[in-house]
């Protein structure tokens, strides 16, 4: 799973650079880290959300990446328009994902928040063709 992860973060940050989204910071020494910064958005959402109810936000037209920021201890988002905060074992691969940072949504036309507190969550949009 962290190698998948990893993977999806690396090609999310190469389309990034690729597109001038992002910008990289070579390192001092020759260790070979470097540190990556997404540009500002140009298009940013914000959704206000009540503890338990789940909100669907309409991916805006010729944006098919996200980054989330939050003041949430805890909010979950899927795809589609079926989140949920789990209250039992979700095993068959339908769970929602909790605290995410970003995604790249291809052609997905919504996604759907839910958090068990009522909190705030950003949308940042970016738009990468890869």
């Amino acid at each position: 799973m962290t190698r998948f992860l990893f993977a999806a973060l690396l090609c999310f940050s190469q389309a990034a650079m690729a597109q001038g989204q992002m910008f990289r910071i070579f390192p001092d020494t020759g260790s070979g880290f470097a540190s990556y910064f997404i540009m500002a958005p140009a298009y940013v959402d914000e959704r206000v959300l009540a503890a338990n109810v789940a909100e669907t936000h309409t991916i805006p037209t010729g944006y098919n990446a996200v980054a989330f920021g939050s003041n949430c201890a805890e909010f979950r988002a899927k795809p589609g328009a079926s989140a949920a905060v789990a209250t039992v074992d979700v095993t068959d691969g339908s769970a929602s994902t909790i605290n995410p940072t970003q995604w790249y949504l291809g052609a997905q036309t919504q996604l759907t928040l839910i958090a068990p507190a009522a909190c705030k969550v950003s949308l940042m949009w970016f738009s990468f063709k890869l």
